[in-house]
């Protein structure tokens, strides 16, 4: 009963811990592997984009900035990339094995 247990939690594992991956660069650390980007420009952009939502929103009224280009695609952009990084596959994992090893036993 436990090895079947074991053998459907890794097949769970495998298909469903696919948002993180081992960094290359750092031991023991984990890098998304979701997150592409056309290029350096829209890398940076895209950063500029979560740092000006962030001005905006600490600012707390109207006034926009004369460097912030387009305070309506910046605010896209970052809610598009905070959309990406909820782990669901990692919630319906949990679930499943929350359902394995709690519920059931």
């Amino acid at each position: 009963m436990k090895r079947k247990k074991i053998k459907t939690l890794e097949a769970l594992a495998k298909g469903k811990l696919v948002m993180l991956h081992p960094s290359n660069v750092q031991q023991g650390k984990f890098q998304p592997s979701f997150l592409q980007f056309e290029g350096y420009l829209d890398l940076f952009t895209t950063i500029e984009s979560l740092i000006n939502v962030c001005i905006l929103a600490s600012q707390g009224d109207a006034y926009c900035p004369p460097y912030v280009k387009d305070h309506n695609s910046d605010i896209r952009k970052t809610l598009e990339l905070a959309n990406q990084l909820l782990p669901f596959e990692e919630g319906e994992f949990l679930d499943e094995a929350y359902e394995i090893f709690i519920k059931k036993s």
